[in-house]
């Protein structure tokens, strides 16, 4: 139980910015099933406060939608929206003959990832403030946790050999199977973007991942203003 515990502290260190301490722990097959846990806690955790942010602060409603959607980019660091510009990248790199694995590990991003990842920012925040402003708390919060469970899902898929930490979480978890059936959709739509993403990069790692899990919150989040805004 310890080294669940620690896998989740851990997770929710990892994939958000929220102090979160995280003392001595053993990376073992429990410690990573803690740090699958974590997505979803992660995601109610970051829905929460931009949500509470959003109703105690006075300020007028469109000024403070878009102030706290943008700062929820900053509660988790930015970390998927790193991985859009470099999955972007290796997308273009994919129509030349280039080292596509090498372009996607690269520091820094091209111009084409830049201008995709700040179109994801501004679709993104639109599709936040526009919720909030709605009062539709709900499809936040569903939002931003099943974006991030898809990686259960995920784990079904081969990742590149170097990708050591997604492969340690696949070698740690097994879906229920009515989890699954549950949630069919869900991991429907997962195998799909991973699959075509595959097929275009010829491979699948952590960047690739996280931009699936924007893209899925994304797709979510326009859901949620078309249906219900």
């Amino acid at each position: 139980m310890k080294d669940i515990i620690n896998g989740i502290l851990y997770g929710i260190s990892y994939f958000t910015f929220l102090p979160v301490k995280v003392g001595c722990f053993q990376a073992n097959k429990n410690f990573y099933k803690g740090v699958l846990i974590s997505l979803g806690l992660s995601g109610i955790l970051l829905a929460s406060i931009i949500v509470l942010l959003f109703i105690f602060i006075p300020a007028p409603d469109i000024y403070l939608a878009i102030l706290v959607s943008i700062l929820y980019l900053f509660l988790y660091g930015f970390l998927h929206l790193e991985a859009v510009g470099d999955t972007i990248d290796g997308l273009f790199a994919s129509l030349g003959k280039k080292d596509i694995y090498h372009i996607m590990k690269q520091p820094q991003i091209g111009a084409i990832g830049a201008i995709g990842t700040f179109c994801f920012v501004l679709l993104k925040i639109l599709a936040i403030s526009m919720l909030l402003i709605y009062g539709h708390y709900a499809i936040v919060f569903l939002a931003l946790i099943l974006s991030r469970i898809s990686v259960l899902f995920a784990l079904d898929l081969e990742f590149h050999k170097s990708s050591s930490f997604i492969n340690s979480l696949k070698e740690s978890f097994d879906l229920p199977r009515v989890f699954r059936l549950i949630l069919f959709p869900f991991d429907f739509l997962t195998k799909y973007i991973l699959n075509k993403l595959k097929k275009q990069l010829g491979f699948l790692n952590g960047d690739t991942l996280g931009f699936n899990i924007e893209l899925q919150e994304i797709i979510f989040l326009h859901i949620g203003v078309i249906v219900f805004c």
